[in-house]
């Protein structure tokens, strides 16, 4: 019923957007008889209709889209059809593509990226990783060129590349930009650490169309961006508390929801700690880096399973997204739980870095005017779409029929008789001729099979997600008569699988997936690996009772079941009643995956609210000041009053050498004015003295600077100073106190209300310490210059 409602709704909302097809129809007939000469005279002409006129974007769309379409076909050879143009205009209107794998989302987007282009402020194209973002820059860039437009790559492509002043300002200069969801993540967080206009490159953003989609801002929700600062001190607990966690046994000392990533001590589990480590309470403050330890040893042990959450390269842990299989290269759990899991596999531990600065990719796509996504899989998260970032799922028809044969699961008692069975499927297409996929979960899996087939003389390529260029390349060649591809999940994703005519008479590309994922996404974007544009094909799912998916999510007791256990392997394939029992199980497990999926996304959410505010306030105030040019305006003496109300309120039993220490620490080093008619019992007397001390110093500072330019930076550096040196202390904080609530009690309402409402107290903190700072560096700091007579400030 819920199927046949939204199919209404979507055939709908597509009777809509034809209309304004219709239109970009009618103009689409005018330009094919325009030379190029007057075609590419229409981009200055657009841009001039939306300068000088009330015309908006909306009004642009039909001519422009036209425009694109005969662009394309002159420049790239490439028309696009009715339905990429039906998928631009979705594109535009801010909501989300669904468009199945094949039918051309490179080039729809060139549509939507031109005209939003046309309005002068820079437009994103933003995808997963640096492959597919240069390709489909390289592939493009003639017809925006050709248009008039400027269009760049975000990034420099080679390895620890440094950039030179000005580099990255000029990259961001340009219309349209392509660029990976992290590249442009890390430049916003940097850029809102720049301390001088100069040093400022990233422009705002406009408008940004998200490559898929779904794997970004959703699966990818909970993994945030982070930059990070100085080293924490090390604990040495690390190798220790391995060994005495080795001691424990589950549900005797420790308790374990790996659904929910939970795990806490039972009280025989806080005894056996109390003797091991000879202590009364490990509870009590002073061993609370013990407790910590313990918590993170257990969850590094029996929550982070290795080749499914990070496998070892090179000596180093790389951790690997559950949903997806995406490796995660440069991304470390924070809060001392990467050392945890180095500790576990024995690798020499790194060191556990501060944060500087953090953002998720929820809140980076927030900063956006207008954002929009494509993708294959778009509308089994339509929901969360919606309640996330109030965006709607448009499903566009296909170019031509879908052909592609959906076969049904077939269903084992084990993983062994699964895997043979897959074998001797693959041996028998191959001796056919018919090019096979085999996708598995793990990478550990896929090399199993690799190994086998090469065994059997069955040539085969192996695919792991390592080098992205290489098995796009690898990908692409899946089609082709007798080919053999294994792959995990990601492998070689973006890249489209074309067959031949002596492949389509066999019945195309067959996709074999040895388990169902667990997200139900996933499943559909591998199945449509096969069978793109009208070409013929087949996807089949093969499970067991065995599969990781039915081991974490149910309580299964089939397995269990004697009369199960006494029937041939061969007659319970055979079995129906087995085979809807087994389903049934797996069906199970996938839903309960996808809603503790939901659920976490939602508390990563939660919990992101009260970084998200305090980071938006932070960054607002460091642009007002760096774009403050009337710097004498602000109002030190109300800082200064409160800095020193605040001080002096706390301070006992005020002499003159108490006084004097407290300005020789954050005024003056030289204490010139006479305290002796002071009266050390009025304190409002005392803040007076202060405010009048500290303004005889910054007046005496500013006599030292030689014009109001080389001041108004001093004074800049001064404050940002201030406030970036409290906010990095307090993004620490924020998250070493969101691990050690989820340590305490995962997933619960107040645990959440216990981290905002900390999380305002500190942040009121740091006001005070932002103004405090303020005051000394305004006071403390030394001037000096560089050979090139650029201002350096030595701060206090």
């Amino acid at each position: 019923m819920n199927n046949q409602i939204n199919s209404v709704i979507n055939n709908m909302r597509i009777k809509k957007l034809k209309k304004t097809l219709d239109n970009i129809n009618k103009w689409s007939s005018i330009y094919e008889e325009y030379s190029n000469e007057n075609l590419q005279k229409l981009t200055q002409i657009f841009k001039l209709r939306l300068k000088q006129s009330d015309e908006e974007l909306d009004d642009l769309l039909p001519e422009a889209y036209a425009l694109v379409r005969e662009a394309s076909k002159r420049i790239l050879g490439l028309y696009p059809k009715e339905v990429q143009v039906l998928g631009a205009i979705v594109l535009h209107e801010g909501d989300i593509a669904e468009m199945q794998t094949g039918e051309g989302k490179t080039l729809t987007a060139t549509m939507p990226l031109y005209l939003n282009a046309l309005s002068g402020g820079s437009v994103y194209l933003i995808t997963t990783n640096d492959y597919l973002a240069k390709r489909d820059f390289n592939e493009m860039k003639p017809l925006y060129e050709w248009l008039g437009l400027t269009t760049s790559l975000g990034f420099v492509d080679i390895q620890d590349y440094e950039y030179a002043n000005g580099e990255k300002k000029e990259i961001y200069q340009n219309d349209i930009i392509y660029t990976t969801n992290g590249r442009l993540g890390f430049d916003y967080l940097i850029d809102n650490l720049a301390d001088s206009i100069e040093g400022k490159f990233l422009p705002e953003l406009n408008y940004g169309i998200i490559d898929e989609v779904d794997s970004i801002i959703l699966d990818a929700a909970q993994t945030p961006l982070v930059i990070s600062g100085a080293p924490r001190v090390q604990s040495n607990l690390f190798h220790i508390v391995k060994v005495f966690v080795e001691t424990l046994e589950e549900k005797y000392h420790f308790e374990v929801k790996r659904e929910k990533k939970e795990i806490w001590l039972t009280e025989k589990g806080i005894k056996a700690a109390n003797k091991y480590f000879k202590v009364e309470n490990i509870y009590d403050e002073p061993f609370f880096d013990l407790v910590r330890n313990i918590i993170l040893a257990l969850r590094a042990k029996y929550l982070f399973e290795y080749n499914l959450d990070y496998f070892i390269y090179k000596g180093e842990v790389v951790l690997i997204d559950r949903i997806t299989g995406r490796m995660l290269q440069g991304t470390k759990l924070q809060s001392g739980l990467h050392q945890a899991i180095e500790s576990k596999e024995e690798l020499k531990i790194s060191t556990d870095m501060s944060v500087m600065a953090t953002i998720t990719f929820q809140n980076l796509f927030m900063q956006f005017k207008v954002f929009s996504g494509m993708t294959a899989t778009g509308k089994l998260g339509e929901k969360e779409f919606y309640d996330l970032y109030s965006k709607v799922v448009i499903q566009i028809p296909t170019d031509k029929p879908i052909k592609r044969i959906d076969q049904e699961d077939r269903v084992f008692k084990t993983i062994e008789d699964k895997n043979m069975a897959i074998i001797k499927k693959v041996k028998s297409l191959h001796v056919k001729k018919r090019p096979v996929l085999l996708i598995t979960r793990t990478a550990e899996a896929a090399e199993f099979f690799s190994k086998k087939f090469f065994q059997m003389e069955i040539p085969n390529n192996l695919l792991i997600a390592q080098n992205v260029a290489k098995e796009a390349q690898m990908i692409s060649e899946a089609g082709q008569l007798s080919a053999v591809t294994v792959a995990t999940s990601m492998a070689g994703r973006g890249t489209d699988i074309k067959i031949k005519d002596d492949v389509r008479e066999l019945g195309g590309l067959a996709v074999i997936i040895n388990e169902h994922m667990e997200n139900s996404r996933v499943d559909r974007q591998l199945r449509g690996r096969s069978g793109r544009q009208g070409d013929p094909g087949t996807s089949q799912i093969y499970i067991s009772l065995e599969d990781y998916l039915v081991k974490r999510w149910v309580d299964s007791n089939l397995n269990e079941n004697k009369k199960i256990a006494n029937i041939d392997s061969k007659r319970l394939e055979q079995s129906r009643m087995f085979q809807r029992k087994v389903k049934k199980v797996v069906s199970k497990a996938q839903r309960l995956s996808e809603e503790q999926g939901l659920i976490s996304r939602e508390m990563a959410n939660e919990f992101e609210k009260s970084i998200s505010t305090q980071r938006e306030i932070v960054y607002e105030e460091r642009n007002r000041i760096l774009n403050k040019k009337d710097i004498d305006r602000l109002n030190f003496d109300s800082i200064a009053q409160d800095v020193f109300k605040y001080d002096v309120a706390i301070m006992e039993n005020i002499t003159k050498e108490s006084l004097s220490e407290y300005i020789y620490k954050h005024i003056s080093f030289q204490l010139k004015r006479d305290m002796s008619q002071l009266d050390l019992n009025d304190r409002q007397e005392i803040v007076n003295y202060l405010v009048e001390t500290f303004n005889n110093q910054l007046t005496d500072n500013k006599s030292r600077i030689p014009n109001d330019d080389i001041y108004t930076r001093f004074v800049q550096k001064c404050i940002l100073k201030s406030i970036d040196t409290s906010w990095i202390a307090q993004v620490d904080h924020l998250q070493q106190l969101k691990a050690s609530v989820q340590n305490r009690q995962n997933g619960q309402r107040n645990s959440i209300f216990e981290y905002h409402k900390v999380a305002l107290e500190s942040f009121e903190e740091m006001g005070k310490q932002i103004k405090g700072k303020i005051i000394k560096n305004l006071c403390q700091s030394i001037i000096t210059y560089d050979k090139d007579g650029n201002l350096i400030v030595h701060f206090p």
